[in-house]
This record gives structure tokens, sequence and C-alpha cells, in this order.
């Protein structure tokens, strides 16, 4: 993802192959940290409801979203987890540079390509 702009800064840009909501969800990984919300307590919050906890306070383009509609690499028990923390580190390598080119519709994602610029 954004191994280029570790390695020296060569590069300026980065290419994402994924929606931009997938990584808006990553930009406040830290924040579900921050507030209790993950790493999960144990495996029987994947199956008691717990995931649907709604996540309001994320802005712009996510209303109405809860836990189980962020990227499942949240739903861990391991605070230590390798992906999720290694994504949310890369998500915020990637807001470092100039440019970034998502796999995405404009129209369909408008309010959180703003939130990402805005970030």
């Amino acid at each position: 993802m954004s191994f280029g702009i570790q390695a020296g800064e060569i590069s300026k840009g980065s290419v994402l192959d994924c929606i931009s909501l997938w990584i808006h969800g990553y930009i406040h990984y830290r924040e579900l940290i921050n507030r209790g919300l993950i790493p999960l307590k144990d495996e029987s919050y994947l199956s008691n409801g717990y995931l649907d906890t709604p996540i309001d306070w994320i802005p712009a383009g996510m209303r109405n979203i809860r836990l189980k509609d962020l990227p499942s690499f949240i739903r861990t028990t391991d605070r230590d987890d390798i992906m999720p923390n290694f994504l949310g580190e890369q998500v915020q390598n990637c807001l470092k540079s100039s440019a970034i080119i998502f796999n995405t519709f404009d129209e369909l994602e408008q309010e959180v390509l703003n939130a990402i610029v805005a970030s």
C-alpha cells in the first residue's frame, strides 16, 4: 500500500484497490481502540449482538454504521493482531501522500472521499 512512502519517500502517491469507505474505517481504527470498542473482549462478542453497536461519531458518509459494517479485520480479541495494526498504520502513511488513487465512483462515495481529503 504505502511502502513507497516509507522507503525514502520515493513514491509521493498511493494506489488503493479498495473502496474508500473501508479506508475511512481504518482512518478511525485508533479511535475505536481508544473508545474501548476493539479489540473484542472475547469471542462471544462475535455472536452476542455486540457487533451491532452503532458507530455514530465517524464523520461524513458513514451514517448508520455499526461495528459489523467496518472491515472484518477489526473483529479480533488480540490487541496485537498484525492485520488491523498493519492496515491502520498503512492508511495513516497513505494520508501523507500528495495523491491517493481509489477504486471508487465519486458519486457513490463523495462524502467519504471529502472526509478523507480533509484528513
